[in-house]
């Protein structure tokens, strides 16, 4: 691997470190762009689920216990669904629909939530919420890799605190990206090479988790929740724009 490849996958190891820990895994949609700056399509979004995964292990680490267990509970079921109906489906969806899809929800609730906060979301703070927007970060995580903005939405829609946002979100993707890794053995994808690669960017790994912690250790509640907003607002656009 040349010097300009490795340093682009140390970026990218960075950025989902902090995102997990500090954000929710909010920043992952950049991910599989921004290797796809040197990899093919395929090699970057096997390249990213190894890594996806140990950042998650220290994700889940750091924030152990801190998640909502009841509402992990009521998130995997859909999740579950969602995946299944992506590999049941590919062949039927078209991803660039789903993409805009998912960027104009994005957009709109982004803009809803920072300057119309009066305007109420409740058929979001509802159990069936949970699983449609679960369902929708299983199917769009698995067609189009943006599985985050749902989850975020719904997290935000129903004002979960800081730490259990972040925890809840942690736990919740580990699940999600080790049900997408049984997918990916089965089908001959994760060779050894791409395994062991992932594993020599390991140290990066943990420094991004350790700063991400230090980022959301001094973001409170309401800013935390404005921040995520912006997020999703920007999240949105390059949606778009890809």
């Amino acid at each position: 691997m040349e010097l300009s490849a490795i340093l682009l996958v140390a970026f990218v190891v960075l950025l989902t470190g902090v995102s997990k820990s500090a954000f929710a895994g909010a920043l992952g949609v950049f991910a599989v762009p921004l290797l796809m700056l040197k990899f093919s399509a395929v090699d970057a979004i096997t390249l990213m689920l190894p890594l996806l995964i140990v950042a998650d292990s220290m994700s889940v680490k750091s924030f152990w216990k801190k998640w909502d267990v009841a509402l992990l509970r009521s998130l995997i079921p859909g999740a579950v669904v969602g995946i299944v109906i992506a590999n049941l489906t590919m062949d039927l969806i078209n991803s660039e629909y789903l993409r805009f899809t998912v960027a104009m929800i994005c957009i709109v609730f982004a803009i809803k939530s920072l300057w119309f906060k009066k305007t109420s979301l409740s058929f979001l703070n509802h159990r069936l919420g949970a699983y449609v927007m679960s369902a929708l970060s299983g199917l769009s995580s698995t067609l189009v890799h943006a599985g985050g903005p749902p989850i975020i939405m719904y997290f935000s829609a129903i004002g979960l605190p800081r730490t259990q946002f972040v925890a809840t979100a942690a736990a919740f993707f580990a699940v999600m990206n080790l049900a997408k890794l049984v997918g990916a053995l089965s089908l001959g994808l994760l060779s050894a090479d791409v395994a062991l690669t992932a594993l020599a960017f390991v140290p990066i790994a943990f420094l991004g988790n350790w700063l991400g912690i230090k980022i959301n250790g001094k973001l409170n509640k309401a800013l935390f929740l404005r921040i995520m907003n912006y997020l999703l607002l920007l999240l949105g656009l390059w949606l778009l724009i890809q």
